[in-house]
């Protein structure tokens, strides 16, 4: 099975996955799922601890998730500009005196605090997809449907999906989304120019689901600071035009080769616990290719014109 990491910024760990389809669920039959009332409400990142994904992907549908002790502070970048729908987000530099210990990260305020780990959230019960879900978390205390057989796909467009945690080291807590249609998206490559706007362009969603747009402009994710331009809680009308300024400013971070643009159309919803908040989207993304005059991305020299060398943030010069 193909397996998506794309849409995890929380988990920048090696996965090790555990399921167990005969697990008790949590007793939920007093709850429907109706999510006639659904709201676009996915956790601010200064809060999210934790994040469950219902993943459509190129042939296969997959269930995944975790919540963490706390928020992780790198997790949290600053908006250096806005615009509409869109952001302009940079990481932060935290530093603490003395440095922090292994088991730590440098928190707000240059205090150091434990590094968030993972907590058991009890049995993870799925309801809504074409065949229930009961998921138990591993020794690492990550859930996912991986080694489950789904059908594909997993679910239908405007399903009323909702999840149910049993509750362990935090307490239960309960997520709703909703079905969404597979993202069809061009498959030529955009062009970003200093100063003039970019239109971004899908197939528009036919019903009239609770699901948003969000757009992820990636053009220096190999090192330094990570920048990225974001526009969330799109209307799914088939076409977005990225702001010309928004884009000028991204590009004054700096450029990296092989940049792109993620399209996820989306349903969100979320949480408070003990911990922070939670939040399930159930969702399908797809990346593309940009362009960016002068850049040329490479992976080793032979991608490169003649008299150009492949840099280690995978540009010719």
């Amino acid at each position: 099975m193909k397996t998506s990491h794309r849409a995890w910024p929380l988990f920048l760990a090696v996965w090790v996955l555990g399921c167990d389809s005969s697990t008790p669920a949590p007793s939920d039959d007093s709850e429907d799922t109706d999510t006639s009332e659904l709201t676009y409400s996915p956790c601010d990142a200064s809060k999210r601890a934790g994040q469950f994904i219902v993943e459509l992907g190129e042939g296969y549908t997959a269930v995944q998730g975790r919540v963490l002790s706390g928020v992780v502070p790198a997790n949290v970048r600053q908006v250096e500009a806005q615009e509409g729908e869109c952001r302009l987000l940079r990481g932060r530099t935290l530093f603490c005196e003395p440095a922090c210990g292994a088991s730590q990260t440098c928190g707000e305020e240059g205090v150091c605090i434990p590094y968030p780990t993972a907590r058991n959230v009890g049995s993870v019960r799925v309801r809504g997809l074409k065949s229930e879900l009961s998921l138990s978390p591993s020794s690492a205390r990550f859930y996912s449907s991986s080694g489950t057989t789904l059908p594909h796909p997993g679910f239908d467009e405007g399903a009323s999906i909702k999840l149910v945690a049993a509750g362990s080291e935090v307490e239960s807590f309960t997520l709703r989304g909703q079905g969404v249609s597979a993202l069809v998206v061009p498959e030529e490559a955009m062009t970003l120019e200093r100063s003039k706007p970019a239109t971004v362009s899908w197939a528009p969603s036919t019903s009239a689901a609770a699901a948003r747009i969000q757009l992820v402009v990636d053009l220096a994710h190999h090192g330094g600071i990570a920048a990225s331009l974001e526009c969330d809680g799109l209307p799914d009308t088939g076409s977005y035009t990225l702001p010309a300024g928004m884009i000028s400013k991204l590009l004054d971070v700096g450029v990296a080769g092989f940049p792109k643009i993620t399209i996820s159309r989306r349903s969100a919803d979320s949480a408070d616990t003990s911990v922070g908040c939670v939040e399930l989207l159930v969702l399908s993304q797809v990346d593309r290719e940009l362009l960016i005059p002068g850049l040329v991305s490479c992976s080793g020299d032979e991608d490169c014109p003649e008299g150009k060398t492949c840099q280690p943030d995978l540009t010719c010069q």
